[in-house]
């Protein structure tokens, strides 16, 4: 009784393994009302727009990849870059990476980057200061206790 138990135990715990990864994969975008549709097996990347006016979503097919006739779930992998509307499409198969920059009409995303770097090191900057003065203050307190004489 207590093998069968196992292995209907090791049996449950297996089959997440088995599981099916999903397709498709949804990537948000730092763009109000646009997201990324992604299909992991052939790389095609999507861009669906939902224009809350008249409630209908717009799509847009911005990359295809696949160039075989085999569509393996889980081939192609998505993945940001450092910078804003770039984006890489990883081949798990073969290794090879594809680039692929996107962005709405209308958007700018070589200023948005330019604005991120400013804030970016404007912060750095902010901090740096700010450190720099707690440095400073912890050293007065320190030369203030070595002055000041404790009787007991």
């Amino acid at each position: 009784m207590k093998k069968i138990i196992v292995i209907i135990a090791a049996i449950i715990m297996a089959l997440p393994v088995f599981a099916q990864v999903g397709r498709f994969k949804n990537i948000k975008t730092v763009y109000p009302g646009y997201t990324l549709k992604f299909d992991t097996a052939t790389a095609e990347l999507t861009v669906m727009h939902f224009d809350d006016e008249t409630g209908t979503i717009d799509e847009t097919v911005i990359s295809k990849k696949q160039s075989h006739s085999h569509k393996q779930v889980g081939r192609y992998e998505f993945r940001r870059s450092a910078r804003v509307a770039t984006y890489q499409i990883f081949d798990t198969s073969t290794g090879e990476y594809t680039t692929v920059k996107w962005s709405p009409d209308g958007y700018d995303y070589e200023s948005v980057d330019t604005q991120i770097d400013t804030l970016v090191s404007r912060t750095v900057d902010g901090i740096k200061l700010l450190l720099k003065g707690l440095e400073e203050g912890i050293d007065k307190l320190g030369s203030s206790l070595q002055d000041t004489v404790v009787v007991i």
